[in-house]
């Protein structure tokens, strides 16, 4: 398995998903829809495209190394999103858990009502999902990982950025666990996709 087939799977993937997730209404409760339609999933198989880039050279310069994470944490993050959005009524009836990563925070008109998945941050994100236990721990770890790296981009002191050999080992990664994440969202029965046969061929290869 090649870096570049790691990245076109991905890219197969986050396309089905952005086409399928993107044009919900009928499907998804209605406030998930709407939410769906507004969070420009239409980006996420460009993004994905763009890991094509961190394919060469063999070690990465610092610059390009932290755009890598940031291309690919930008991926993941909105993934995590689509997986609140999808299960926004869980989320919304789940009042202790929102309390508990504080998300409860908005003013004004809206006062007392919990933050949508797009206005969360993304360690609110990881929180949620480490308190539910929604994901099993090593998935935690690859995110809490990512999103380290990925914030080097936001702050020009001195943090760990790791190398190219560790960026590409987690490009594998995601590989695995957005095709995870698409295997175990809600589908009508007579769905059809091949991109979601090809999410289950990398999560059966996995077990």
């Amino acid at each position: 398995m090649t870096y570049q087939t790691d990245v076109d799977d991905i890219i197969t993937v986050q396309a089905g998903l952005a086409d399928f997730w993107s044009n919900a209404h009928g499907w998804a409760p209605a406030d998930g829809a709407a939410l769906l339609a507004s969070a420009r999933l239409d980006w996420t198989p460009s993004l994905a495209r763009s890991l094509h880039r961190w394919a060469e050279p063999v070690s990465l310069a610092d610059g390009d190394l932290i755009l890598a994470w940031a291309n690919l944490g930008s991926i993941l993050e909105s993934s995590l999103r689509l997986f609140l959005g999808v299960y926004v009524t869980d989320y919304r009836n789940s009042r202790e858990d929102l309390e508990a990563i504080r998300a409860i925070e908005q003013k004004g008109a809206n006062q007392g009502q919990p933050y949508p998945p797009s206005s969360i941050q993304f360690e609110k994100i990881r929180q949620l999902l480490s308190r539910r236990e929604i994901f099993p721990v090593d998935d935690l770890t690859f995110i809490g990982l990512v999103q380290a790296r990925r914030n080097a981009i936001h702050a020009f002191n001195n943090r760990e950025i790791g190398d190219a050999v560790e960026f590409r080992s987690a490009v594998a990664t995601y590989r695995i666990f957005i095709a995870e994440l698409a295997t175990r969202l809600p589908y009508p029965d007579d769905r059809g996709f091949h991109w979601l046969e090809r999410a289950g061929t990398i999560r059966f290869r996995r077990a």
